[in-house]
């Protein structure tokens, strides 16, 4: 019986971590045991080689982890995967037995596979169904020279899966329908045959694809995922680019899915083992830390940096000298974004977090656990127990969504989120990677929510700009508290700690997202699915409910924005001669049909998705289209008329029709449509009337006054990005009211 075997019969019975659901069950097929660990260095590996070890190191760790690689030649990467080997070692979590070359590992651990599986790089699906192969065998993958170097090494071929299909969908659907149920974990992994998380898709027993929406595949790689259970963990990624990302989020969310990206570490088979057994501890937090009172004098600013739901921030980023370990760290309060999967599947590297956390950091939970759009998810109660309860177990108490929906202050969703009986332990909500019309407000409940007030792709000297703009603003003008995002791309903490600092001396406070969350007043929000609120003359806004439809990452922000008032779309104009005390005079509609849509795409839609750092790849994509119906324009008229004509009514080729309605004339028109993509016809239609004002002796002349006109339809917003009938279209529906700016008519009659 091999070391292997024998720690496996002593680990098999343990007990899952200490935590208050199902979190091992959710995340793993099991955890391995830690024996003495063996450290290889990949540097001048070929892909080919790099991929042989990873699912090399799988087999390995399957039982008993006791392989680690460092890959030298990716210098970030490199650089974090020795920082954690040698943080270990420091700690006295594991023991290091020795250095290895490949060759070395290779023959010190090939005595326990049975032998390798042929692969080609040139057809990628065919080391996705090696891999499948290598574990159902207990083999490794050998993608092309490597299959000849272990065959000359006396290696075993177990199978060879080149030229076994002529494309990917067929490879995974057979894979799928052959050995699905031979597989320990019922969940996916798409991953390419050049990323880093092979070893836990070994480890674990995942099912391999990979596909992107943008790829001739994705439609039936999304089938295939579509038929997997809901409530597991989605790993590895599914987007090149953020079209993508939006697409494929949505797929895997309105299946179920909880998408914990992962594509790109390295050494997961081994993160999951070290401390996998001891308990699970909370950040500790002074109990009687006072919070500061909020003073509206200064710039009150919270700033957290993205992208830690995805695990390659928080494994082989935060670790680099510019983040975490930067000596700069004693600066101003910043939150840092985690998973809080990270807790189950690398328990070390939580450990070391939780215990060398600084009284200016706040760890948040970012996406909870796992990157969803909770909107589109069949039970996103579910979700957020599961989330809160892991915050409980960290000690975490501020979630960072991304959830437009959240953006919405009467939005069902928060009534989901808020019934959690997890609930308790969240203290205050940071929502977006965007802008919306509201930068906070506080739920009915009491819950403080903070929105972003910045988008993608900006460094720290961007956001000093945004911060002095907010100097320079009115006191009263100002956000009592600011939340802004710093994208762990763009920029990195010894940055935001030097070029932010100085700003304290301007007035600007910096408070941890916590802190901001727990100081903020009473602020209804503005952006809400039921307008009660009147616009102003010559502005319109929808009145009552407002019905969200398709996509809600794309009916959210529009029906935010649309809370904003827009300027009446109709044009109306009165004019005409006066003769005695006759008024006989024309009322013109117009409205510019084709410019509709696209104004509204260019000065509302378009700023948005550039608020989110998006617009160039949007742009390119985003359409929009205004449905109209049941449109009426009324022309309230003073009461000292006493007759009253309508003359003539011309409409080209439009409906129109009109009736004197007490003191008003009511114009009522066909509907439209204008679309941003299409060149539409303008509408112009005209009503002539006449109207007789009595006069009685030699009294003094009066007015005859045409109020605003008061204009309402049915209308229906639709902004798509991509085909019409794809995933990402979205919109809102409801009744629109306005009034126009100043009287039509205030003609003197008379004398």
């Amino acid at each position: 019986m091999n070391e292997s075997t024998m720690m496996a019969k002593a680990y098999e019975n343990q007990s899952p971590r200490n935590t208050s659901w199902k979190a091992d069950e959710t995340f793993l097929t099991k955890r391995a045991a830690l024996g003495k660990t063996w450290v290889v260095d990949l540097k001048g590996a070929s892909s080919a080689e790099i991929l042989c070890m990873r699912t090399f190191q799988g087999s390995v760790n399957r039982n008993v982890a006791r392989l680690y690689l460092i890959n030298s030649d990716h210098e970030r990467f490199g650089t974090a995967d020795r920082f954690w080997i040698e943080e270990y070692e420091r700690q006295g979590w594991v023991e290091i037995a020795g250095h290895l070359t490949i060759e070395e590992a290779l023959l010190k651990f090939g005595s326990e596979m049975d032998g390798y599986v042929a692969a080609t790089g040139k057809e990628p699906w065919s080391i996705h169904a090696a891999t499948v192969m290598a574990i159902l065998k207990n083999g490794i993958v050998a993608p092309d020279e490597v299959a000849i170097k272990l065959k000359n090494s006396g290696w075993k071929e177990l199978d060879s899966l080149c030229g076994r299909w002529s494309d990917a969908v067929s490879a995974y659907n057979e894979m799928v329908k052959l050995h699905r149920a031979d597989l320990a974990y019922p969940g996916l992994a798409l991953v390419r045959p050049s990323e880093g998380l092979w070893d836990f898709v070994v480890q674990q027993q995942i099912m391999p694809v990979f596909s992107r929406p943008k790829h001739d595949t994705w439609e039936g790689v999304a089938r295939i995922m579509d038929t997997y259970p809901g409530k597991h963990i989605l790993y590895g990624y599914v987007s090149d680019d953020t079209v993508e990302e939006e697409i494929a989020v949505e797929r895997a969310s309105s299946s179920g899915k909880y998408l914990v990206p992962t594509h790109e570490v390295s050494n997961l088979s081994y993160h999951s083992v070290v401390l996998g057994n001891s308990p699970l501890l909370p950040v500790e937090r002074k109990t009687n830390e006072a919070i500061p009172e909020l003073d509206l004098s200064q710039v009150n600013v919270a700033i957290a940096i993205t992208d830690g739901d995805n695990l390659q921030v928080p494994i082989l980023q935060y670790p680099l000298p510019e983040f975490w370990n930067t000596e700069e760290r004693k600066g101003i309060p910043l939150g840092w974004s985690m998973g809080v999967s990270l807790s189950t599947l690398a328990p070390g590297i939580w450990e070391y977090y939780r215990k060398s956390i600084r009284p200016n950091d706040e760890i948040v939970s970012i996406m909870g656990i796992a990157y969803v759009h909770a909107s589109t998810l069949p039970e996103p109660s579910a979700y957020f127990d599961a989330t809160f309860s892991s915050m409980t177990d960290m000690g975490l108490q501020t979630l960072w969504s991304l959830d437009s929906s959240l953006t919405i202050t009467d939005e069902p969703l928060w009534d989901v989120l808020e019934n959690s009986p997890a609930r308790s332990v969240l203290k205050g909500v940071l929502v977006g990677y965007g802008p919306s019309i509201d930068k906070a407000f506080r739920r009915d409940t009491g819950t403080p929510v903070l929105i972003t007030q910045n988008g993608y792709s900006e460094d720290a000297a961007r956001i000093k700009e945004r911060i002095e703009a907010i100097i320079d603003m009115d006191p009263s003008e100002r956000s009592p508290v600011n939340f802004f995002m710093a994208t762990n791309w763009s920029t990195n903490a010894e940055d935001l700690y030097r070029t932010l600092k100085p700003l304290e001396e301007r007035g600007v406070r910096f408070l941890r997202p916590s802190q901001a969350l727990a100081l903020m007043p009473e602020i209804k929000g503005k952006a809400r699915s039921s307008v009660e609120m009147t616009a102003a003359p010559g502005f319109c806004l929808p009145a009552g409910f407002v019905e969200q439809f398709g996509s809600p990452i794309l009916s959210s922000p529009v029906l935010a924005e649309i809370n904003n008032p827009i300027p009446v779309p109709i044009l109306v104009t009165v004019e005409g001669p006066m003769v005695g005390t006759t008024v006989a005079c024309t009322a013109v509609v117009e409205i510019d049909v084709n410019s509709l849509a696209r104004d509204f795409l260019a000065n509302r839609v378009l700023p948005v998705v550039e608020g989110y750092g998006l617009s160039e790849e949007f742009a390119a994509f985003a359409w929009m289209k205004l449905t109209a119906s049941e449109i009426q324009v009324e022309l309230p008229m003073t009461d000292n008329h006493t007759s009253w004509d309508i003359l003539e009514v011309t409409s080209g080729d439009s409906k129109v029709s009109a009736v004197h309605m007490g003191r008003s004339l009511r114009i009522a028109l066909d509907g439209f449509s204008s679309d941003s993509r299409v060149s539409c016809p303008s509408i112009r239609a005209s009503v002539t009337f006449s109207a007789k004002v009595p006069l009685v002796g030699d009294q003094e002349p009066i007015h005859f006054v045409i109020q605003p006109e008061v204009v309402t339809f049915d209308f229906s917003l639709t902004v798509g990005i991509g085909e019409e009938d794809g995933p990402l279209v979205g919109g809102i529906k409801g009744r629109m009211v306005g009034t126009g700016a100043q009287p039509l008519m205030d003609a003197v009659l008379g004398g």
